[in-house]
């Protein structure tokens, strides 16, 4: 009981802003001023964002809809597809994750673009695009792949390793020269037409309308990024990838000196064999290459260079030794394993960390070092030891074959969730567990709260302001505002709303404030469910029409009739006098 009403306080405490680190696992608690005041800072940079006057969220839509129409119209999209694609309207959202590693805490700017109006034709995109990615001998996949790359290299005396960082990678990028570079790829792409009815030049287009839109919102005020690509869309990284190879390719072929011997590259991240008195050379070339990019360079310091995370020694015969690197402010904080959380998710913790133990590290001597490293850290937070034992009896082979059958995700409830896995085991479904109320989702909110009158994809209650019984329950994918809007008027096309018919029939009127948010779910489907539950709780007569689009199967009954109905005003009114609106659930 004490620590509900702790983490209440913590969470209606508005003086706290509570945050997780840029790197590190760990949670950073800052004064909400004091944020405020950072992200102020971050946006009053003139050379990167400026401010709008007004939401550019409607124009964006309409040349998304406008592009899917023609694209349909021209028989390259079906409609399933045009519905899969079409736009949302949440206004991407800036915040910032400390950076506890560097002097004063500074920002990393996010943008989260979740459900805005490109992030579903970007997602496509994504699927379009990424085989274009890793086909030079340069591009590394993550650690593993770059230790087993560089685990054989050795140096000669005359040589070193450096590494380099591109400097805001997504705001240097020019969208016109990025889409160029992703049209040149697709043209050379012969397996083109087995991934998609797109043309290169359909998919150029549609890439430019997901890159253009570079604004955000900070408290409720709206800005635009002035250079680069979007932040935050989905397909923003593959773009990045792409243009960076091309930068490369100028970089290496141009340079006039000794040309690096190895050269890998992770996104904006680089590693260099070069010749030692080469190196500032190079720094210079290829920082002239393309006006856009702008390189930082990192040297070996007491003969050691970290490089993701990987911390690559140079040994006194030239030979490079891999082990793993951690930031001085890492926490080793993990799942803690008395936390409510599946079994199998604190054993995922030690395989995961295990798995890198075993990959990364190239000598004995480091795997042993990173193993006894993880089983004190996890110790630490309460791994017995009979989890290290049965996380190596694990079967991998069968756990894979496990997971290419088709799963299904129920919430974990301990103790009822692992039954019911035993149950659907019988029939051979495989049950992947999802937890909820966890510590992060109550307490750990960056983004701005969207005010209510503007959240998209709810399920919701409209209450009569009169002396009414009157109560509508129904769903939408568009803000609040924008649906209430709709319910007071007549449809140009159709049949006008229930609520729209009561308003006109009775006289009565309903307030927006008062308009009740049940649920928020951005699936399609499952807020039809939703849409459902409640209307089985609240036990309307039957809709006009059917206007249900999904139909309770009688097993949701016996749950649904022990919890109590909340939504109608009038307590002392029966179920069977409640009319009107309460009738017609569309």
């Amino acid at each position: 009981m004490q620590e509900r009403r702790a983490l209440a306080s913590l969470q209606k405490d508005e003086n706290i802003t509570i945050l997780p680190a840029d790197k590190g696992r760990c949670t950073v608690v800052l004064n909400t001023r004091d944020y405020h005041d950072k992200v102020t800072s971050l946006l009053s940079d003139t050379a990167t964002y400026e401010t709008l006057k007004r939401d550019p969220t409607n124009s964006y839509k309409k040349k998304v809809i406008s592009a899917l129409q023609q694209l349909e119209k021209d028989g390259v999209i079906d409609r399933p597809l045009y519905y899969r694609l079409y736009p949302g309207e949440a206004v991407p959202c800036i915040y910032g994750l400390p950076k506890i590693h560097k002097e004063g805490a500074p920002l990393r700017p996010i943008i989260s673009t979740i459900n805005s109006v490109t992030y579903k034709v970007a997602k496509h995109l994504v699927t379009i695009l990424a085989p274009l990615v890793g086909h030079t001998t340069h591009h590394i996949r993550n650690s593993q792949d770059f230790a087993e790359k560089i685990k054989d290299i050795r140096l000669d005396p005359d040589e070193t390793m450096v590494s380099y960082d591109v400097t805001s990678l997504f705001t240097s990028i020019p969208t016109t020269e990025a889409v160029q570079a992703v049209r040149q790829r697709l043209l050379q792409d012969s397996t083109l037409e087995v991934r998609t009815n797109l043309t290169p030049d359909h998919i150029c287009s549609l890439l430019d309308i997901c890159l253009s839109p570079t604004y955000f919102q900070f408290r409720e005020r709206h800005y635009r990024q002035k250079h680069g690509c979007a932040m935050g869309s989905p397909v923003s990284p593959i773009v990045a990838n792409l243009y960076m190879e091309e930068v490369e390719r100028k970089a290496l072929t141009s340079f006039k000196g000794a040309t690096p011997s190895h050269w890998f590259r992770y996104v904006d991240d680089t590693w260099v064999k070069i010749k030692t008195h080469e190196v500032e050379a190079l720094t210079d070339h290829i920082n002239t290459v393309d006006s856009n990019i702008k390189f930082t360079r990192e040297d070996v310091k007491d003969n050691v260079l970290a490089f993701l995370d990987c911390a690559v020694h140079l040994e006194a015969d030239g030979c490079l030794n891999v082990e793993v690197y951690r930031k001085p402010t890492h926490t080793d904080q993990y799942l803690l394993f008395d936390s409510h959380h599946p079994l199998q998710h604190k054993l995922g913790v030690i395989r995961t960390l295990n798995h890198r133990a075993e990959n990364i590290p190239t000598k004995k001597e480091g795997k042993e070092k990173e193993q006894k490293h993880i089983k004190n850290a996890l110790t630490t937070c309460g791994y017995p030891k009979w989890a290290f034992v049965k996380n190596r009896k694990r079967n991998n082979t069968e756990q894979e074959r496990e997971e290419r059958r088709k799963s299904t995700v129920i919430p974990y409830v301990a103790g009822l969730s692992e039954k019911l896995k035993r149950i659907f085991g019988k029939h051979h479904i495989p049950v992947h567990f999802k937890p909820g109320n966890t510590l992060r989702q109550k307490l750990v909110h960056p983004k701005d709260k969207t005010p209510r009158h503007k959240q998209s994809n709810v399920v919701y209650a409209v209450q009569c302001s009169e002396e009414c019984s009157d109560l509508y329950i129904g769903e939408t994918k568009q803000p609040l505002h924008k649906r209430m809007a709709q319910h007071r008027r007549a449809t140009s096309s159709g049949q006008d709303s229930a609520v729209h018919l009561h308003l006109k029939d009775t006289g009565h009127s309903f307030e927006d404030s008062n308009v009740q948010v049940l649920a928020r779910e951005d699936r399609w489907f499952e807020r039809g469910v939703k849409e459902a539950i409640f209307t089985r709780l609240e036990k309307p007569s039957p809709n006009r029409g059917g206007g249900l689009r999904h139909n309770l199967s009688g097993t949701y009954n016996a749950v649904l009739s022990s919890l109590p109905r909340k939504l109608h005003k009038h307590s002392h009114l029966e179920p069977h006098d409640r009319g009107g609106m309460s009738h017609v659930v569309t």
